[in-house]
């Protein structure tokens, strides 16, 4: 089990994604269905309760009954989206296990950008709704934990000698690196840069150039 799915168990004594997507509840899951396609056209924040319950074929009080409140459902669907990120990064870490150093680091970052444009709605509910964290610090403790394995991997890229440096200064940068691309990528901002301009996604060639210059920058 992962460090962010430990986080979660810690605190609900379940599953990160028996958490989000209630196991046994068709109900629940289905709210939490309506909310990701309803956010992925308005942003997790302006979408409301009695909206979502409409959306998924439930009463309005349906929300409330499975997770509390509006930032308990957001929460849900947060801790979601840390074990899909978690699952989706380990693939592509594991994948690129004999890659050059600084190959590893350019292809973890991509991954993350492109989870962020394939679960727009999951990115904006773990790292852009502050709201959903109000009073319960797991989700602050899983979000941390889902940057566990970036930490890990500079660090191994670093003591094979393929940087340089301050270990926790060069994991700051590619969080950073990573979670700003994603965000201008997810909000539509690279488009102008890329040479298709069509579709809703930037296209890899485009995040790949930006994060490979960073990268090889680094000491």
């Amino acid at each position: 089990m992962t460090e962010t799915a430990n986080a979660a168990v810690a605190t609900t004594g379940t599953s990160v994604m028996d958490a989000a997507q209630g196991t046994g509840s068709p109900g629940r899951a289905a709210l939490l269905r309506a909310l990701e396609e309803l956010a992925r056209e308005q942003g997790v924040s302006n979408v409301g309760l009695r909206e979502v319950a409409r959306h998924a074929g439930l009463s309005h009080a349906a929300p409330t009954h499975f997770f509390g409140s509006r930032d308990g459902m957001i929460r849900a669907l947060a801790f979601e989206g840390l074990q899909l990120l978690d699952d989706e990064l380990c693939v592509a870490q594991e994948r690129d296990a004999q890659l050059p150093g600084r190959e590893r680091l350019v292809s973890d970052a991509m991954e993350f950008v492109a989870f962020a444009q394939r679960h727009p709605a999951h990115f904006d509910a773990i790292f852009r709704t502050p709201s959903a964290a109000a009073g319960d610090d797991s989700l602050d403790r899983a979000r941390r934990a889902a940057l566990d394995g970036l930490r890990a991997l500079v660090m191994e890229v670093h003591a094979a000698g393929d940087i340089s440096g301050d270990v926790e200064t060069v994991f700051l940068q590619l969080c950073t690196l990573s979670h700003g691309i994603a965000s201008l990528a997810v909000d539509g901002l690279l488009k102008g840069f890329d040479k298709v301009p069509e579709g809703p996604n930037v296209s890899a060639e485009v995040v790949e150039r930006i994060i490979r210059a960073q990268v090889a920058q680094l000491p």
